[in-house]
């Protein structure tokens, strides 16, 4: 891996899981001292991360990890329940009994094992699957574009034991639909799915007061 990359996912994955909270200065030296690399690989990666949306640039008093709050929680989803259902449309009939298979049996086999990180990873490849089989490329890019920020959500709404058991059932629910290209049924299940989260995310971020603004 090399250094922007690695600068890039640390620095990613801790704005994600919310170690670094919203509005927490992002001081490059600290964060190259850490990694133990030069500032050039950190500044870079802080410039992608910024165009994904989890950092902010304020000239002459920094950088800050971004603030979410419940209207980005609501925007950032109505537009992935917008893009995820074209998809879906598209997607339905070419995802394979065999990749469903697979999916259901992390799903289940991380659901019994109470590892809420595995299911986590089966919840993101169910949806990622959905995306990629539609082979759109310009879906594809716009998807890539809001991940981060999705992924920032989805970590907050997995934070709610009682909502990760809900969308344990509701996937299984998904994937059955799939099984029987029942697009209606399909369509409604995922958009019910993907309001939910948003209602959990912005409850746990009111509890966990991850919005300071």
């Amino acid at each position: 891996m090399n250094r922007k990359k690695q600068a890039y996912e640390y620095l990613k994955n801790e704005i994600i899981t919310n170690r670094f909270r919203p509005e927490t200065p992002i001081i490059e030296m600290e964060i190259a001292s850490k990694l133990k690399m030069s500032r050039s690989p950190i500044r870079e990666a802080m410039r992608e991360l910024e165009m994904e949306g989890l950092i902010v640039s304020h000239p002459g008093q920094g950088s800050f990890v971004a603030s979410i709050s419940p209207y980005d929680v609501e925007e950032i989803y109505e537009l992935r329940i917008l893009l995820e259902s074209w998809a879906l449309k598209r997607s339905i009939s070419r995802i394979t009994s065999e990749e469903l298979d697979n999916l259901e049996h992390d799903f289940k086999t991380a659901f019994r094992e109470s590892d809420w990180e595995a299911l986590h990873q089966a919840d993101r490849a169910l949806h990622n699957l959905i995306i990629n089989k539609s082979l759109s490329k310009r879906l594809i890019a716009f998807m890539n574009i809001l991940n981060s920020q999705i992924e920032r959500i989805r970590y907050i709404s997995a934070k709610n034991k009682k909502r990760a058991e809900l969308s344990y059932h509701e996937h299984l629910k998904i994937i059955h639909y799939l099984r029987e290209h029942n697009l209606d049924k399909c369509k409604m299940t995922l958009k019910a799915h993907l309001k939910s989260v948003v209602q959990s995310a912005m409850e746990v971020a009111k509890i966990s007061k991850i919005e300071t603004k």
